[in-house]
């Protein structure tokens, strides 16, 4: 399906077919998925997939399409302003609210494993001397000072909420999606670090959240 989507717009269902026929007799691939290929019941499961509400892109969950203008430099040419210069506009960019995100994470379960107060931590070493220790982003100084700059702040009357700091840390990355072909995406995506960094490592517990997808830019210069 990658090669049909990624490749010209003449391709067609049958060429799909026939393709899907060609790469069940290559060695690398499975057969248990190529076997039975019909190009017409995938594009019906991409349909549904899209239709259905648990799909996690739904507007539902938050998700947008924006898109974005930058400026760009130009040899040798100097312009009075930023705003002077070319620009391109990349359209089809998806992204999530991070305020969203902050608010989804801290109302779920998985915020009670949270550390909502930082801390300094020290170790006494065999010969008495003391070290400051770093190993989780809540026991950092920057974690500190947030936290003790928005506890500094005036409360307003009948405010008697706990304030903590969300810490984000945001990533990313280029993902290569198969093993032929060009298909490709360039997700960005945030963890918090409330929480545990070697329950961050685990896979299975999910920890990334996704919080943009970057469109691939295909220039063509003349």
């Amino acid at each position: 399906m990658a090669w049909h989507y990624l490749g010209t717009n003449s391709n067609s269902g049958v060429n799909v077919n026939r393709l899907a026929e060609f790469l069940s007799s290559d060695p690398h691939c499975s057969l248990a998925h190529l076997s039975g290929f019909n190009f017409m019941r995938e594009m019906k499961l991409f349909d549904k997939y899209i239709e259905d509400k648990s799909n996690p892109f739904q507007e539902e969950y938050g998700w947008r399409q924006s898109t974005v203008k930058i400026q760009l430099p130009k040899e040798k040419t100097k312009f009075p302003s930023e705003a002077d210069a070319p620009e391109l506009e990349i359209t089809g960019v998806h992204h999530r609210s991070l305020t969203d995100i902050i608010t989804h994470v801290f109302e779920s379960d998985v915020s009670q494993s949270f550390n909502m107060t930082p801390f300094n931590q020290f170790w006494t070493t065999p010969d008495h001397q003391t070290v400051r220790v770093f190993g989780e982003a809540y026991a950092s100084p920057a974690l500190m000072e947030a936290y003790e700059e928005i506890n500094a702040l005036p409360l307003d009357p009948g405010d008697n909420l706990e304030r903590v700091v969300a810490s984000l840390m945001v990533w990313s990355d280029a993902t290569h999606l198969a093993n032929f072909g060009d298909a490709s995406l360039w997700p960005f995506y945030v963890y918090f670090g409330n929480q545990s960094k070697y329950t961050r490592g685990k896979p299975t517990a999910r920890a990334s959240r996704h919080l943009a997808y970057i469109p691939t830019v295909r220039l063509v210069f003349h």
